[in-house]
């Protein structure tokens, strides 16, 4: 199994998703609810999943970053370049529809059940339009902790070896490949010795 201290940051992402699920029930409860819930779940769905689903499918993020950090390309090691070339080979954006697919239904779900959180919203502003806005924020940054773990997972069932012997993915590429957003990090952690 591959071991890459970034992508296992990313995999150890996935257990904020109850957090925000609880937050996104919470903000979905403040105020009056506009009276059709499925425009409100559909804007969740347009505004918070669409974007990041269709970059995950089409050109995935770079995975060596740290929330709003990235290394820029021209600064990733040669090993880092071989992992960047095995994560486009390897990727199934089929797994990026299934989650897609679940988190909508995890939505419906928790929109469902929103009202019973209406008691921890006493002490926040009753408009609901912030309320929406949080949860389309929430429901963006949840996809966001998915979709970049379920791109990387074909990628981390490869062993060391395999990794070693792929070619490095060419720096000039990088950018055309991966999307490549962030202010600019050196590396978090240490290099890694063979």
């Amino acid at each position: 199994m591959l071991f890459e201290p970034y992508f296992w940051l990313h995999v150890a992402g996935l257990a904020l998703l109850p957090l925000i699920w609880s937050l996104l029930a919470i903000a979905l409860a403040i105020g009056i609810p506009f009276p059709v819930a499925n425009v409100e779940l559909g804007l969740i769905v347009l505004l918070g999943g669409v974007p990041v689903w269709l970059l995950q499918i089409l050109r995935p993020w770079q995975p060596f970053s740290l929330f709003v950090f990235q290394i820029p390309p021209e600064r990733l090691d040669e090993r880092q370049r071989q992992i960047l070339r095995l994560v486009q080979g390897t990727r199934q954006p089929i797994l990026n529809v299934l989650g897609a697919i679940a988190m909508v239904i995890l939505l419906w779900q928790v929109a469902h059940y929103a009202p019973l959180a209406v008691g921890l919203t006493a002490g926040l502003p009753q408009w609901h339009i912030l309320g929406l806005f949080a949860a389309i924020l929430l429901f963006f940054f949840g996809n966001i902790l998915l979709q970049i773990p379920l791109t990387l997972l074909p990628a981390l069932l490869i062993s060391e070896t395999t990794a070693q012997a792929i070619d490095p993915h060419p720096t000039v590429s990088i950018r055309r490949d991966f999307a490549c957003w962030g202010l600019p990090l050196g590396q978090l952690f240490p290099p890694r010795r063979s």
